[in-house]
């Protein structure tokens, strides 16, 4: 461990490491990394389990980019293989693309599909993407019917597993992730960019933190290194205040020991299977939005694009509300999008403006639902803004 480092990103996913990658190479300044995780890559950790199959510990996870800036900048790090993501969902007992879109209606109303579409192009036009909120203002009976349908049996219930709140009760930023696609297109994304990295991002993350001024410790939590002065204006390290700089990617509640409360966040627990079968499922994720416990399957052959036979591994997702002493659920995942989390937010968020050489970004530390481009196009400007002469 560095005694006297310049800088500490506490916190070893994507927001930390690439902003210790900018410390370390433009401003050429030693960077302590500590992560309280037994490994580098925060939840895109990935390994190779015993058939040979590359597997994501933490869900699945696509590169789907944008902007030429992020994949340019990752294009640094790792080779990539193309990859164009499909989802299915279980609806009413048929397996259906989602997005939902026009394969999805034709097979889940055969007899007034073809009736169906046409209104939809009427009212949006020809590849269309429909947020459901919006779809359900929807004056055409039909329309409603049909925005109704989907609410109930795609929206409602997934969204009450996931988040434990309705679709309405939750920033509409959420829902429109998944929009109503007016087209035969069964691709989930439409990014730009749609890849994996060919050696993992495990290996991608190496690549990452690969560089003489980086340091990492892992299996360390940071609040048993760093603590606050008595006037709460400095980072203590080490016994003294820090005169370095911090670069802190964690949740601000933990950071200030949960003086107004904790922050909500919904976490997962995966059931990780193997299977003596090539494939057992037609897509690489399977949806289950119904009233069951699952939210979703993952096969990882299909997704990380590999041919091994006779054998199949799979994992499904079951989420529910982060409990950091809890046995189970205890990751703090997912920030919930709604008012009251958002203005609990803001309280921690004045007291960590108040600390000298102290920034915050990140999905747990912004309390933000960022995607992963998201986070390295938030990193990269923030050191651009706060650390670039």
């Amino acid at each position: 461990m560095i005694s006297k480092p310049s800088f500490i990103v506490v916190g070893c996913g994507y927001a930390g490491a690439v902003m210790a990658r900018q410390i370390a190479e433009q401003l050429n300044k030693d960077v302590l990394i500590i992560d309280k995780r037994g490994h580098i890559a925060g939840n895109m950790y990935d390994y190779t389990n015993s058939y040979g199959i590359p597997v994501h510990k933490y869900g699945p996870h696509i590169s789907v980019m944008d902007q030429d800036k992020t994949y340019h900048y990752l294009s640094r790090f790792t080779e990539w293989i193309p990859y164009r993501h499909r989802v299915n969902a279980v609806i009413c007992g048929k397996e259906v693309p989602l997005p939902i879109n026009f394969t999805s209606i034709d097979l889940l109303f055969p007899k007034k599909a073809d009736s169906l579409k046409k209104s939809l192009i009427r009212s949006y036009g020809e590849n269309a993407n429909i947020p459901i909120m919006t779809l359900k203002k929807n004056t055409d009976p039909d329309i409603r019917e049909l925005s109704d349908f989907i609410f109930e049996n795609v929206f409602l219930h997934y969204t009450e597993k996931m988040w434990g709140l309705t679709p309405e009760e939750i920033d509409p930023g959420v829902t429109a992730r998944i929009p109503i696609r007016l087209s035969y297109n069964d691709d989930h994304f439409l990014h730009k960019y749609q890849v994996m990295p060919k050696d993992g991002f495990t290996k991608l993350f190496e690549n990452l933190l690969d560089h003489p001024n980086i340091t990492v410790q892992l299996s360390t939590n940071s609040l048993d290194l760093l603590s606050l002065s008595e006037d709460k204006q400095n980072v203590i390290y080490n016994g003294a205040v820090f005169k370095g700089t911090v670069v802190y990617t964690g949740a601000l509640d933990e950071f200030f020991n949960y003086t107004f409360g904790e922050l909500p966040y919904r976490s997962l627990e995966f059931e990780f299977e193997d299977h003596k079968k090539d494939y057992i499922q037609n897509t690489p994720v399977l949806n289950w939005p119904d009233t069951r416990r699952a939210t979703r399957r993952t096969e990882m052959k299909r997704l990380v694009q590999k041919s091994i036979p006779d054998h199949t591994t799979t994992i499904t997702e079951y989420p529910g509300a982060y409990s950091r002493s809890g046995e189970h659920f205890n990751q703090p995942l997912y920030p919930i999008a709604n008012d009251a989390c958002f203005e609990l937010h803001q309280r921690y968020k004045k007291l960590a403006d108040r600390i000298d050489n102290f920034y915050y970004l990140g999905r747990l530390a912004d309390y933000k639902y960022y995607n992963m481009e998201a986070t390295i196009l938030r990193a990269l400007s923030f050191f651009e803004e706060h650390f670039a002469g």
